[in-house]
């Protein structure tokens, strides 16, 4: 992986997140820079490997997005278990991603990048058809705002743009509702189609190759909550 260093000294970082200085700062923030090869959080960096991810990771080896990978630990697994593959992992939260990129430092992982970026935003930084998947693992439900969901009719729009043919989008939810309402639109969706979905995840088929996230576990040791799962295909 390239060692790309964010163009910036620690006293400036405050300025890709804010448009006026502050007092106090989250102290994470500043922890971002201590890891260059793990962590992006310059957008204009990002902006200029759209199309171009695979230089970054310097092969050829398809690359993964996860939207919103929390602490890590779904990204950091993954990687380990398909070294064959690229990762790309998007968080907005400091903290979190100063832990993620700890963990894969710890690892030695060169298959895994952290991104401090919005879902909504993914089309400015990748290019045509550049990724193999696509992971979103349990996002907010917004329980009485359904329309600020990130899995909704119209982020097939967004994966036009950025998804290869045939390539999958995988979807995990504890909430039962959420896993219902895809189903419910995805027939209207042109273009993709459900290859395969259950209710019970961790007793289906799928369940020996699956990895899961904190959350995950503990919904399901401590809650012992069902997993929804729904896998889409890219026509």
């Amino acid at each position: 992986m390239s060692n790309i260093k964010n163009d910036n000294s620690v006293g400036n970082i405050w300025k890709h997140f804010f448009k006026y200085e502050r007092r106090h700062y989250n102290p994470y923030m500043v922890k971002l820079a201590e890891h260059p090869n793990h962590i992006i959080y310059d957008k204009e960096v990002m902006n200029s490997y759209k199309g171009k991810w695979n230089e970054y990771f310097k092969n050829e080896h398809p690359i993964y997005l996860e939207i919103g990978s929390g602490s890590g630990m779904f990204a950091n697994d993954m990687c380990v278990r398909y070294p064959e593959r690229n990762h790309m992992a998007l968080e907005i939260r400091f903290k979190r991603l100063v832990l993620s990129a700890r963990r894969s430092e710890k690892v030695g992982l060169d298959n895994l990048l952290f991104i401090k970026r919005r879902g909504e935003e993914i089309t400015n930084f990748i290019g045509q058809e550049e990724m193999a998947g696509l992971y979103i693992n349990f996002p907010d439900p917004w329980e009485g705002k359904e329309k600020n969901r990130i899995l909704q009719p119209k982020l097939f729009a967004l994966l036009d743009e950025i998804l290869a043919k045939d390539g999958r989008l995988f979807f995990k939810t504890d909430h039962d509702k959420y896993y219902a309402d895809v189903l419910e639109f995805m027939p209207e969706v042109e273009g993709y189609e459900v290859v395969y979905h259950t209710t019970d995840l961790h007793n289906s088929p799928l369940a020996e190759e699956n990895i899961m996230t904190e959350f995950e576990s503990l919904f399901t040791y401590k809650h012992q909550k069902n997993i929804n799962y729904i896998e889409i295909k890219k026509k």
